[in-house]
């Protein structure tokens, strides 16, 4: 085989859709764990509280392609670099020249959040679970969500308003802590709280109430709250479990050049498995980066000139059910703030700025300009215009999805759904 990819996700689909374009005339296969492939997990949200059919989810389907194949619903349970080999836990082994690992995060659930035996708990990763979620909440509408991360904000806010009763439990003292500023996540929980969310910042679950085999409440700061559906978003770690005995990791890490190539000349990677290595470790591991790194990859992987990844940043835009959001990046040490506020309107725009160029901040309400604004943050260009201008509502609107990171991701944008 020319080249298999490990994992299904955008990383890995993108990779695959890519090569074929790239390299017409190779083979490549897919593996993954999941019995589907080539869905927006971004949308999970909108497909658990049932405004969005299961169709709708997909970008790919299967096609008549010789030379790609998709090996659906099997594991991955090693890697052999030394045969060019990968051992899946049907027993089977499948051969490459080149191989990539796009295989993702697997959910943190802490333990207090999976007790023995109980129903009504759900990591908020996989299709799979999605559509068991979708299935159990009619009947169990008290719903809590652990993590206010993006997935957690972006779950709460889309089943709230749906006839649940949600509330949101994060550890750190506001939202989104590792996207947002203070000042801007005040705006997203001012919006959730009015979507009816009651909101435990500073608190994690201490305590899972259980009731002939189902959750029935959770403890969080003290208090009990009532619980019969429980989503647990609390982060991910990358899924590195087939590379155990492979020599490839550096302290649990796969370590990854710009140019996505791990130690192994043959192996890369990309996505939320990964640890890219520039100046520093850099896991930026977002939508964007995802699909902006497997298109990378499969250029790279017969590649005589390799080209980079220029942009490292955890760039993302999406809509919490009617509010638009753009994160450029969280403060900067340093770094002074330049802002452009509308509290009757709902718009908040900050900018983070060093030496006369941008280094972070977010667009909330209004993310005109966004694209601009990350373009030129990304080249390091100077601002000439003065902050305070560049950051007033410009005319033109954000274009769907999110800001390109490099030029190798313009045609991404067409997987990028509006409101992701």
């Amino acid at each position: 085989m020319d080249a298999v990819i490990v994992g299904g996700g955008v990383a890995g689909m993108q990779a695959a859709l890519a090569f074929r374009w790239q390299w017409p005339d190779k083979t490549i296969t897919l593996v993954d764990t999941e019995k589907e492939v080539g869905y927006y997990r971004t949308l999970l949200p909108q497909f658990m509280n049932q405004t969005m059919t299961e169709k709708k989810l997909f970008f790919w389907g299967l096609q008549d392609d010789p030379r790609l194949k998709v090996i659906s619903g099997v594991t991955v349970e090693s890697v052999d670099p030394r045969n060019r080999c990968l051992f899946l836990d049907n027993h089977e082994k499948v051969y490459y020249r080149r191989l990539l690992i796009a295989s993702g995060g697997r959910p943190i659930v802490p333990g207090v959040c999976s007790p023995r035996d109980c129903n009504g708990i759900f990591p908020v990763r996989s299709l799979t679970v999605a559509r068991e979620a979708r299935d159990w909440l009619p009947k169990h509408p008290e719903v809590v969500v652990v993590g206010g991360g993006l997935v957690g904000v972006k779950t709460a806010a889309h089943l709230a308003g749906h006839n649940f009763s949600v509330s949101l439990i994060e550890k750190e003292n506001q939202l989104l802590p590792q996207a947002l500023s203070a000042a801007a996540s005040r705006l997203v929980e001012a919006h959730l709280q009015q979507k009816n969310i009651r909101l435990l910042l500073g608190s994690t679950v201490e305590d899972v109430q259980v009731s002939q085999g189902k959750i029935g409440a959770v403890q969080a700061g003290g208090k009990w709250l009532p619980c019969q559906t429980l989503f647990v978003a609390a982060g991910s770690l990358p899924e590195l479990n087939l590379l155990r005995d492979s020599d490839l990791l550096n302290e649990d890490r796969l370590e990854v050049t710009p140019g996505l190539q791990t130690l192994d000349k043959n192996i890369f990677a990309a996505g939320d498995a990964v640890t890219i290595v520039k100046d520093g470790l850099f896991t930026p591991w977002t939508w964007p980066q995802a699909v902006v790194q497997g298109k990378l990859a499969a250029q790279n992987m017969y590649s005589s000139s390799p080209k980079s990844l220029n942009c490292l940043s955890r760039v993302n835009c999406m809509n919490l059910n009617g509010l638009s959001l753009v994160v450029l990046g969280v403060p900067v040490p340093g770094a002074q703030v330049s802002i452009y506020s509308r509290p009757k309107d709902g718009i908040y725009r900050e900018l983070f700025h060093r030496d006369g160029k941008i280094v972070g901040g977010a667009l909330i309400g209004n993310i005109s300009n966004g694209g601009r604004l990350h373009g030129m943050m990304n080249s390091g260009e100077n601002v000439e215009i003065g902050f305070d201008e560049l950051l007033k509502p410009q005319i033109n609107t954000f274009f769907k999805g999110s800001p390109s990171c490099t030029r190798y991701n313009r045609r991404a944008s067409v997987l990028q759904p509006e409101g992701v």
